[in-house]
């Protein structure tokens, strides 16, 4: 599969088997996030594999929100990969401060869509979510209260019919050549 293949292929999977996910498949998710860019090579990451059902299960109340219908669908997902923002190096900070940027959060959302894309790869589905309670996910996963968890990413079997046709804008509306 060719690489367009494979960023059509991908999409947000909010229906899952109720069939655990290999170990070795997550751990690949996580060695291609490893192998992503960061600015100055700073790799302001760390990743927790949650492949325990009985975690997995514990993680969806920090996860679901009571008065909106987000993340309802993670009561059935048997694997996440949590991804905590770590300290970027001097290089990256001091660039971010002159630039107005924060290069670390740019960074774990490549990191997660390099997770997302090697799940896809492997015949996983995947889900990347930011809305969720980072107190609860902290007390649950014994992440130290000083760390901030940026995304947690929904990883497992999609069921049968679980695939979405994309709908997105045309090439035409999105894309400037030379000039706006």
């Amino acid at each position: 599969m060719n690489f367009l293949n494979l960023a059509e292929k991908r999409y947000s999977c909010r229906s899952y088997q109720d069939k655990p996910v290999e170990r070795d498949k997550l751990t690949a998710c996580v060695e291609a996030a490893r192998f992503s860019p960061s600015a100055c090579n700073s790799q302001p990451w760390s990743f927790v594999i949650v492949d325990d059902s009985s975690v997995a299960k514990d993680l969806s109340p920090a996860l679901l929100d009571r008065s909106l219908p987000f993340n309802k669908f993670t009561r059935n997902c048997s694997a996440y990969i949590v991804i905590v923002e770590e300290k970027a190096n001097l290089s990256s900070k001091f660039g971010g401060i002159l630039k107005d940027q924060h290069y670390a959060q740019m960074d774990i959302g490549i990191a997660a869509e390099h997770i997302a894309l090697c799940a896809s790869d492997q015949g996983l589905g995947s889900c990347i979510m930011g809305w969720f309670s980072n107190r609860k996910l902290k007390k649950i996963l014994g992440i130290p209260r000083a760390k901030r968890v940026r995304l947690v990413i929904a990883v497992g079997y999609p069921q049968e019919n679980a695939f979405r046709a994309k709908v997105r804008k045309s090439l035409e509306t999105v894309v400037h050549y030379n000039k706006w």
